[in-house]
């Protein structure tokens, strides 16, 4: 069977948006079953991509993004759980689910340990098994988002904490010669009574530009003191692989 479907679509990052199911099975009868169940189901997807073969099956996916691939294990070439493999060394984080047939259950067993979601029995696959596995997946892509959303933030909250411990850093360094400046330019008044009007008047200014100064940095100085509250939201960690 030859690829279907219209080409991908860039999908905005945390936008819900339908799941994308590539379907790579040989039996085009059990296609047509699989994406007749899919236009059932209450989870809305696009729809979905198939090809015939494992070979196929992992050029797509190195060219375009899926939410969940539909494996058969019974393939022309290569088998599923050997393309089952390189999908998830490839890219750990994608659902995929093994479809095998009856008696198989050893095969089901090593898909999973191998890194598959869920796994499906041909001829005992029904719109509220498959309906079920794409919730699954949805809920699992929910809380990836979560938990990217939450470490976008925790790493801006860490640039901020650099940026202004470097503030903080560079105020120290300043405020060393401007308190020797100050230092130096009161001694300088109070030591020659005798200066000309203009001069003690053109001192006491660069005293009082100095002392300003000094006062910015401080300020400056004290930022590296402020705190992103809270620095997370809470949420509710499990495992999702």
């Amino acid at each position: 069977m030859s690829e279907t479907g219209c080409q991908d679509t860039k999908r905005s990052p945390g936008k819900e948006s339908p799941l994308k199911v590539l379907i790579v099975d040989d039996s085009d009868d059990h296609v047509r079953l699989l994406v007749e169940f899919l236009k059932l189901c209450s989870v809305t997807t696009e729809p979905p991509r198939t090809v015939s073969d494992g070979e196929s099956a992992l050029d797509l996916l190195g060219r375009e993004e899926f939410d969940c691939v539909l494996l058969d294990f019974e393939l022309p070439g290569i088998n599923g759980v050997e393309v089952l493999k390189r999908v998830k060394k490839a890219d750990p984080q994608l659902a995929v689910v093994m479809v095998t047939a009856k008696g198989n259950e050893e095969l089901a067993v090593e898909a999973m340990k191998s890194g598959a979601m869920d796994y499906l029995v041909k001829g005992s696959v029904q719109k509220q098994t498959l309906e079920r596995v794409l919730l699954n997946l949805k809920e699992r892509r929910e809380l990836h988002r979560k938990v990217r959303r939450q470490e976008e933030r925790l790493l801006q909250v860490e640039r901020e904490r650099v940026l202004m411990e470097s503030i903080g850093a560079a105020c120290h360094h300043f405020s060393q010669p401007i308190t020797s400046l100050l230092g130096r330019l009161e001694l300088l008044i109070s030591r020659n009574p005798s200066l000309d009007e203009k001069d003690r008047e053109l001192l006491e200014e660069c005293l009082e530009c100095s002392r300003k100064l000094e006062s910015l940095l401080y300020q400056f100085q004290r930022v590296k003191e402020y705190r992103t509250v809270p620095y997370t939201d809470k949420i509710n960690i499990i495992d999702i692989e």
